[in-house]
């Protein structure tokens, strides 16, 4: 039986078309959602995070021993980490407040990798004090701290370097890693140096392997490929140089998935099945052991999940033809089309039957920005009242979001087989001003 990879498709795994002509994910009604949670609002469709993991599992059942890493930069809460958990998957975090979240889900601490550029202390520290966390080191500086810091502690940090392999995927230049002048990783120069000081401090520094991520959104394996031979170069190195076989290799994730229905990005299976059979033969032509493989796919696991729905305000119709279709959120719930011109695929969730216009329209963000357009030239022959649903939003939509315009951030509902559970509360007015200090100097005057 083929193994189903939802990241090749445009929506979620459940969704459906009901007798009302409504779209209906996770067995819900996208319309009564949207009455009940109010818009915009987020969707994550349960079934097809869990077919994304499984397709992942799959792929690596042939290689002898591995690990799936969820990316939470993608999208992250409690009830995430839940989720992630219970398909037995491990935990990327990147700052505190990730760390913070794993651990008040009482996630695994073994199965957390800590990464980041410019760790500060307290999050070092905090890795630390969790347990066995796994601490993913970008530069000979940060190792410094780290050995410094398990010292003081009577720790043995567990770590990985981080190296830039040279490899540069078919992405927005926003989102590549790997390249040579990338702010992260060590530079395959750099390398051997960084290894002696790890060994240097047998006491408090415990060095288990290598990691790179080459970026994020590719479509294609060579790169991956072309990845890990450099990597398998790398553990030969090593191993010349100090007699050590490091038994771990992490490479990351980054893999695409279908934004719109031209995309074509490799099914997550294959990515999978295709990488890991590479670093077995890799490591096979060096002689060196096969080394514990972990992966950290992100998007591909959540980003097909999501949906945002949007009710459709204003129209505006300019003299040269131009319509707008205003909704109501845009640029401050999802800023990835003003950040990197991202596109998407949307529909009209009270109306999927609806022919296609015959004139595009623009759908337009509230916030007070040129750029804030959500797609540009839609043949949607939407109109006010409409109910727009935007797909494959699971991934660096919330995780992304701001306040921008003093705007609270949308509620966020996880859907499965006609259940639909708020994950995160839909931000007041009332939240906003939470954090929010006014000097008594201030108060005074306004007393006046």
């Amino acid at each position: 039986m083929a193994v189903i990879s939802p990241n090749t498709r445009v929506q979620p795994h459940s969704a459906q078309i009901n007798s009302d002509d409504h779209l209906v994910v996770g067995g819900c009604d996208t319309v009564e959602l949207a009455s009940r949670f109010g818009t915009p609002l987020y969707l994550l469709d349960e079934l097809t995070i869990r077919k994304a993991a499984e397709a992942v599992k799959q792929g690596l059942a042939q290689y002898p021993e591995s690990r799936i890493l969820y990316a939470g930069k993608a999208f992250l809460c409690l009830a995430m980490c839940h989720l992630i958990d219970d398909l037995g998957l491990g935990l990327d975090v990147v700052s505190a407040g990730e760390l913070y979240t794993a651990r008040a889900a009482n996630f695994p601490p073994e199965l957390i990798y800590m990464h980041g550029n410019n760790k500060s202390r307290q999050e070092i520290e905090a890795g630390l004090q969790t347990g066995a966390v796994n601490i993913v080191v970008d530069n000979a500086s940060e190792l410094a701290l780290v050995g410094q810091i398990a010292n003081e502690l009577g720790k043995k940090a567990r770590i990985l370097f981080r190296v830039t392999p040279g490899v540069v995927p078919d992405t927005h230049h926003y989102i590549a890693t790997g390249h040579t002048d990338s702010k992260f990783g060590l530079p395959l120069a750099e390398l051997q140096a960084a290894v002696a000081l790890a060994l240097e401090q047998k006491e408090s520094i415990q060095l288990v392997g290598l990691h790179t991520h080459i970026g994020s959104q590719s479509h294609e394996i060579e790169p991956y490929l072309e990845m890990v031979e450099i990597l398998a170069d790398c553990f030969q190195e090593v191993k010349l140089n100090f007699g050590l076989d490091l038994p771990e290799l992490n490479i990351g994730g980054g893999l695409g998935i279908a934004y719109l229905e031209t995309d074509r990005p490799m099914a997550i299976y294959d990515w999978a099945q295709k990488v890991s059979s590479q670093v077995s033969k890799s490591f096979r032509s060096r002689q060196l052991p096969p080394p514990f493989l972990v992966v950290e796919p992100g998007r591909s696991i959540v980003g097909t999940a999501g949906v945002t729905l949007y009710r459709a305000g204003h129209s505006k119709l300019l003299p040269g033809g131009l319509r707008y279709l205003a909704v109501d959120g845009g640029m401050a719930d999802n800023p990835r089309p003003i950040t990197y011109q991202a596109k998407y695929t949307a529909c009209i969730a009270n109306r999927m039957s609806s022919s296609s216009a015959e004139q595009p329209l623009t759908l337009a963000g509230k916030y007070c920005e040129s750029g804030d357009i959500i797609i540009k030239d839609t043949y949607l022959a939407a109109d006010t009242g409409d109910l727009i649903a935007i797909f494959d939003t699971g991934a660096y939509n919330y995780s992304m979001a701001s306040n921008y315009n003093r705007t609270g951030r949308p509620a966020c509902v996880l859907l499965s087989e006609g259940r639909a559970d708020a994950i995160i509360e839909r931000e007041t007015n009332a939240d906003l001003l939470r954090q929010d200090r006014v000097p008594d100097r201030l108060l005074r005057r306004a007393q006046r």
